[in-house]
């Protein structure tokens, strides 16, 4: 699948990748995150948007391989409380539905492009995300599922009381409703966390790539860009992709 962003004219995928190589080279090598991708960018004249890609996809290693280790990957969570970062996990999974870019990270998280949290809109293709995100717990259900909206965030609460509704209808055992700062929710409670935000990620003690597992489940998709083998340094190669006086 092509994307429009990546067309021939502003940069070719070989060469985003290489990029992205290079950041996560400068971020094994402490550069600061912000400064890293500027020079990066820079470099190889990269548009917003790809920044954005290298930004939402590569990490250093250290970082990504702590995050991968808390990764649940097979069924063990579903005998846990499920923790979920409501509006980051809907978000993602109707981005899908809609065929917007979506970038799986070094990390192992998937991760969408939208900037949408400011301008949320819960709408019909909403219901369709509700839908498969429900569905999917519907078929290998949690011990019981929390869902945490953003309350800042323009009609979380009715967005809350849709998915209650439907959980009930459903079902399935827990809750949904919308709070002041969903991560604050996850702090001090046992169970398994659904999100892909990388502060969230970064605090939890066990994390459920939730969205991209109802993704794999509703849709034949793939990721504009797929950093998740940008994980081992190699010192040496690196070095040589700055070996031309860049620097």
């Amino acid at each position: 699948m092509s994307h429009p962003h990546l067309a021939p004219e502003h940069l070719s995928i070989q060469r985003l990748y290489q990029a992205g190589a290079e950041f996560f080279f400068l971020q094994n090598h402490l550069y600061p995150r912000p400064a890293a991708l500027q020079w990066v960018g820079n470099r190889h004249h990269l548009i917003e948007f790809q920044r954005n890609l290298l930004n939402r996809g590569v990490f250093s290693q250290q970082a990504a391989l702590r995050r991968r280790a808390k990764r649940c990957r097979g069924s063990a969570w579903q005998k846990e409380t499920l923790l979920i970062d409501g509006h980051n996990v809907h978000i993602t999974v109707e981005s899908a539905l809609l065929g917007r870019p979506l970038v799986l990270g070094n990390d192992g998280a998937l991760r969408d492009l939208a900037g949408q949290s400011a301008r949320f809109r819960f709408a019909e293709i909403g219901e369709m995300a509700l839908d498969a995100i429900l569905f999917f717990l519907f078929e290998f259900r949690p011990a019981e599922a929390l869902f945490f909206f953003d309350a800042p965030i323009s009609r979380s609460g009715y967005m809350a009381d849709r998915y209650r509704q439907r959980m009930k209808g459903l079902g399935l055992a827990g809750e949904a409703k919308a709070v002041p700062v969903p991560e604050r929710e996850f702090s001090g409670r046992d169970g398994v966390i659904a999100s892909s935000d990388r502060a969230v990620l970064d605090e939890a003690t066990q994390w459920l790539d939730l969205a991209r597992w109802v993704i794999d489940r509703t849709l034949s998709w793939q990721p504009v860009a797929d950093f998740s083998n940008l994980i081992y340094s190699n010192s040496s190669a690196e070095k040589a992709s700055f070996s031309s006086g860049m620097w």
